[in-house]
């Protein structure tokens, strides 16, 4: 802590720990060092940089040919989108032959678009992606980049609809309402905007939010622009996003039937995607033939359940019928703009290994910064993501070090202190969380109590076990989960399982072709009509481009379409699952280097009831308490003490024949104890055998 302390305040934010990169976010942005000072450098000869672990990764992949992955791990708000482009812009500039295809401006424009599609703010972050992405540079024979692609999953696409308060939507909806211009409005019928929403989706009130809006909408055209995306694509997906925010402006009611509450605005909606009013009214509030589920299915069924036909309707309210279909369309068009970054990225180019850096939403907990409400769904899968990379860590630090120990000893090893993660569940079925959620979901009779307290037969404590001891504690439609970053996540049960159970029912929308000026719309649904679309959504951007990221497209794929996943992949709980599942199998798959981010300020991220800490004038101020919450979460010192007890393949030869020479007391006898070597390779293997 005081050398993470001292660092800061010299604005030093990179500090090594062992094989690990720490890196503490600035409070304003310092001067990166030159790509310059690290080009052709191996880890030992580098300071502490985020370009170090660039380099390194770079290095291994041209020596051994084995795909890199580079991974970040934090808290909501300690920087881990920032410095994936800072990797980004090192591999870009050293590794980019003459052709410049894949240049620095290039790069720039793609997370341009990311952050205003898929970015909003939170309590806990300005500027908080709500997406899980992998960026993939695939590498030729000389080592330069030829080809490139984007894959992202996760989208936390019900916040178009509905969200916490005092957090916003995607900032692509304010970009696009101040900065439009006159003749984009008044296509797009923003002449005047709406009092009431019901996504909640308003301009903003403030000159200097509108001003900052306007210039960032310009900075999204220009970087469209630069990614080869046409007007005319742009402007459909303009019309896309102007139509849902007038389905939110339209809102929806049930006065006899579900219908919208506002017809005036849904005019306006239908007329951007398209399509009549009836065939839009049709789409959001009926249950249409493929889109309903057979009476054979396992969802609860009751006679006001079924329609005559027997097929199951919705329980949804009108208001629900209304968000699910604009929170698809979000999804439909999401997955239409990465597809248009990797047509920017594509290349012809053959390519030999890869080298992945992986970017999720970080760990949150809305009571750190105390607010009192419980943990959204999304916030809880969010988190699940960065359980499952922290898992990763741990597995690739402690169990395979200490696995070899026991290969090399043929005996136990007792003397490194580790902490493994226990399995949740008390039973000897394999069943996780959002399989729980699922099945109870499904099953007759199920509820809010039930799904309570199944979970809680899971995972609380066995019988004369202390409560502090487990992972999850229940109380009356609660749950608390106990994280590595997040010792308390609390949780609406009642929430959860409403957020679950409106996600089955199937409800699509077919787009009149009729419309000429509506054929672009059209296209981007185009053999999708005859599939349905599952609330939860697929992985966007599994159209690879290259042949190594079609190569991982078809495994995570596979993921989706093989065993049980092929009966359940229309859930909406296991759909979260595999798609992390098919994330880390991805990720195990090549040489993993870990990136840890760290949150300085409690100002940022203060944790409930900690204590005040006294802090040094004369150092850059670091809430001590939530720093040493984020290591021991992240199990830094136990990876720091295996990394200088354990086996010493980390050090230079220079050093391990310093440290080890006393195993050869004829050489320092008669040499003496600083004696200088021409090869210390030779020496360092002798001493070794």
């Amino acid at each position: 802590l005081h050398s993470l302390r001292q660092r800061y305040g010299g604005n030093l934010i990179h500090t090594y720990a062992g094989p690990n990169l720490l890196v503490i976010n600035p409070l304003s942005t310092p001067a990166l060092y030159s790509e310059k000072m690290f080009k052709g450098c191996r880890r030992e000869e580098t300071a502490p940089h985020i370009f170090a672990v660039a380099q390194s990764a770079y290095h291994q992949l041209l020596t051994t040919r084995q795909d890199q992955t580079i991974v970040l791990l934090g808290k909501s708000g300690s920087g881990k989108t920032t410095n994936s482009q800072h990797l980004l812009q090192y591999l870009v500039t050293i590794a980019t032959g003459s052709g410049k295809v894949y240049s620095a401006e290039k790069w720039q424009a793609v997370y341009t678009v990311l952050e205003a599609f898929g970015n909003c703010s939170t309590t806990m972050n300005v500027n908080a992606s709500r997406f899980s992405h992998i960026i993939s540079l695939d590498f030729d024979q000389a080592g330069q980049v030829a080809s490139a692609s984007v894959q992202t999953m996760l989208l936390e696409k019900f916040r178009v609809t509905r969200r916490p308060e005092a957090e916003s939507s995607f900032n692509v909806f304010y970009y696009l309402m101040a900065g439009a211009d006159a003749a984009l409005k008044t296509e797009l019928h923003f002449n005047h905007f709406a009092g009431n929403s019901a996504f909640g989706l308003f301009p903003h009130s403030k000159s200097e939010d509108k001003q900052r809006a306007t210039q960032q909408f310009t900075k999204l055209q220009a970087a469209m622009k630069v990614l080869g995306i046409s007007a005319e694509e742009q402007k459909t997906v303009w019309l896309i996003l102007g139509a849902i925010y007038h389905l939110g402006a339209a809102g929806a009611t049930k006065a006899g039937r579900k219908q919208f509450a506002r017809h005036e605005w849904a005019q306006k909606a239908a007329y951007l995607l398209g399509c009549s009013l009836e065939e839009l009214s049709s789409g959001i509030f009926k249950t249409q033939g493929k889109g309903t589920l057979p009476r054979s299915s396992s969802v609860r069924q009751s006679t006001d359940d079924t329609d005559s036909s027997g097929n199951v309707l919705s329980k949804a309210t009108a208001a629900e019928c209304l968000e699910f279909m604009a929170s698809g369309l979000y999804s439909e068009l999401f997955t239409l703009i990465i597809s248009l970054i990797n047509r920017a990225l594509k290349s012809s180019q053959h390519s030999l290994c890869s080298l992945l850096i992986v970017d999720t939403p970080g760990f949150q907990n809305p009571r750190q910064v105390k607010n009192q409400r419980g943990a959204t769904f999304e916030e809880l899968c969010h988190n699940y993501a960065q359980e499952r990379l922290q898992t990763l860590f741990q597995e690739r630090t402690f169990v395979r070090e200490l696995e070899r120990y026991k290969e090399v000893h043929k005996t136990p090893i007792t003397n490194i202190q580790t902490s493994t993660v226990r399995t949740l569940s008390r039973t000897d079925e394999a069943r996780g969380l959002f399989w729980l959620m699922e099945e109870e979901v499904v099953q007759p009779g199920g509820s809010e109590e039930t799904l309570l307290q199944r979970l809680f037969s899971y995972y609380g404590p066995a019988e004369g076990e202390s409560t502090g001891h487990t992972h999850i504690h229940a109380q009356t439609h609660t749950l608390t989960f106990c994280h590595r970053q997040i010792y308390a996540l609390f949780s609406s049960c009642t929430c959860y399982y409403r957020r679950i159970y409106i996600a089955h029912p199937y409800i699509r929308l077919k787009f009149s072709l009729d419309d000429p000026n509506r054929k672009s719309i059209s296209g981007m649904f185009a053999g999708r009509s005859s599939s349905v679309a599952v609330l939860s959504g697929s992985i966007a951007g599994l159209e690879g481009v290259s042949q190594l990221a079609m190569r991982r497209a078809t495994g995570m794929r596979k993921t989706f379409t093989t065993g049980m996943a092929a009966v359940k992949k229309k859930s909406f709980c296991l759909q979260i699952k595999l798609q992390v599942d098919a994330l880390l199998d991805t990720v195990r798959r090549s040489r993993v280097h870990f990136v840890h981010c760290l949150l300085p300020r409690a100002e940022v991220l203060r944790a409930t009831g900690s204590p005040e800490e006294s802090y040094d004038p004369g150092l850059m101020q670091i809430d001590v308490a939530l720093l040493r919450a984020q290591i021991r979460g992240f199990k830094l010192l136990d990876s720091l003490r295996i990394y200088r007890q354990g086996y010493p393949d980390h050090m230079v030869f220079s050093e391990f024949r310093r440290r080890f020479d006393i195993l050869a007391p004829h050489l320092t006898k008669k040499l003496g104890r600083n004696y200088i070597v021409k090869d210390e390779k030779r020496v360092s293997n002798y001493l070794r055998e």
